[in-house]
């Protein structure tokens, strides 16, 4: 009985030190009346914090109403990539807000989409998030003020488990992403796409950030 205890805490040692940072399995002891079992439990929950974020980067209400003097509008047809409900007369409509510094990249700007009586009115509470193209830093994006941050910081916000492109690195959950371009191993700029598909992959990052 003791040689058996003895090799399945070896076999367990063994698995856990072999286990990679992104596909840690919890490994669970049971002991019951006749001997000591091996059980393995289910992977450790998603990142709550990424799915939060993915969910609701900002509040775009709040944060237009902060910012209704500094801000230009368009409309377009959106894009081929981006979510687009099945909503009739309906358009896309950018926000592109100042900020007090605007780097070479241009100005910060939020797509939304816009259905129904409010479509073009900019109170409007019923738009839909579609994207966000940041390059400055803006503190009234709250948690979505990321310029500047560094690898290590999104890390510890985020978690390990992004996907490696050329230029930085991208988080996502089902149909959301967060393309986050690095320089120095700080970020320089971000996207936040809310997706028409969940299979996100280089391809489609690099038709989104080209």
């Amino acid at each position: 009985m003791k040689i058996r205890v003895l090799t399945i805490l070896f076999l367990v040692f063994f698995s856990c030190k072999n286990a990679t940072k992104k596909e840690t399995e919890q490994i669970q002891i049971v002991v019951d009346s006749t001997e000591l079992k091996m059980e393995k439990a289910e992977n450790p929950t998603e990142n709550s914090k990424l799915i939060s974020f993915l969910e609701n980067p900002i509040d775009l209400q709040k944060f237009k109403s902060m910012n209704n003097g500094n801000v230009t509008t368009s409309v377009n047809n959106g894009l081929k990539y981006q979510y687009h409900p099945a909503i009739n007369d309906s358009i896309f409509y950018g926000y592109n807000f100042i900020t007090d510094s605007i780097g070479p990249k241009g100005i910060n700007e939020i797509v939304v989409f816009k259905y129904g009586e409010n479509k073009h009115r900019f109170e409007d509470e019923t738009e839909i998030l579609i994207e966000m193209r940041i390059f400055n830093k803006d503190s009234d994006l709250g948690k979505a003020n990321l310029i500047g941050h560094s690898k290590a910081e999104l890390e510890s916000e985020f978690g390990i488990d992004y996907l490696t492109f050329e230029k930085g690195i991208a988080y996502s959950n089902k149909n959301k992403v967060l393309i986050l371009e690095l320089d120095k191993s700080k970020v320089n700029s971000y996207r936040y796409v809310k997706l028409n598909t969940e299979k996100i992959d280089n391809d489609l990052i690099g038709q989104i950030i080209k």
